[in-house]
């Protein structure tokens, strides 16, 4: 039977999201990495990374203690289960940055344009249902565009326009001479 908590919150019974409580950012799910920005990430792998070498170090003093009662064993396996978990974490996190990098769908735009690349990003960071909305309305936006503007008319390729050279028989010829050694000479 579930307990009271999971009844309010709406658990289902079975493995629960993974998440990491972190202090500037709260509740971070590995099911919202694709979602945040490449900053964002790094900032999280950062404090998640403090937060296992905290964990780490916690866990070596308990393990020195001569004294472990029940309550220090339950404190030892809680400690021992989070560095798990956060280290799962720090690994999906390297992950999301690893599958970012390696996109070939994102590769593949950013040779297009830079239009196309930001499209793609949108996409992939974007939940379905947000992009897609988003993607329509720009759509729509340049259909009205598109309806309202008058056509462009097409403007017949210009000829190179040819400069001519002057060559006038009456011009001087600039001489160019060497500067005299000494003022004397000038």
């Amino acid at each position: 039977m579930p307990s009271g908590q999971d009844r309010q919150q709406g658990y289902r019974q079975g493995p629960r999201p993974t998440f990491l409580t972190l202090r500037d950012h709260g509740k971070v799910f590995v099911a919202d990495m694709p979602h945040l920005s490449d900053g964002q990430l790094a900032h999280i792998g950062k404090e998640a990374q403090e937060v296992l070498e905290s964990l780490e170090r916690r866990i070596q003093d308990m393990e020195q203690e001569l004294s472990h009662g029940p309550q220090e064993r339950d404190t030892l396996i809680k400690a021992s289960t989070k560095r798990d978990v956060t280290r799962r974490f720090i690994r999906a996190i390297q992950d999301e940055q690893e599958h970012r990098q390696n996109n070939p769908a994102l590769r593949s735009a950013a040779g297009e344009s830079l239009p196309r690349t930001f499209l793609e990003v949108a996409r992939h960071r974007l939940p379905g249902a947000t992009f897609d909305s988003l993607l329509q309305e720009a759509l729509a936006a340049c259909a009205k565009q598109q309806d309202t503007a008058p056509a462009p008319t097409r403007l017949e390729p210009s000829q190179d326009k040819i400069v001519p050279i002057r060559n006038d028989g009456d011009s001087l010829p600039v001489v160019v001479s060497p500067a005299p050694e000494s003022a004397s000479e000038a």
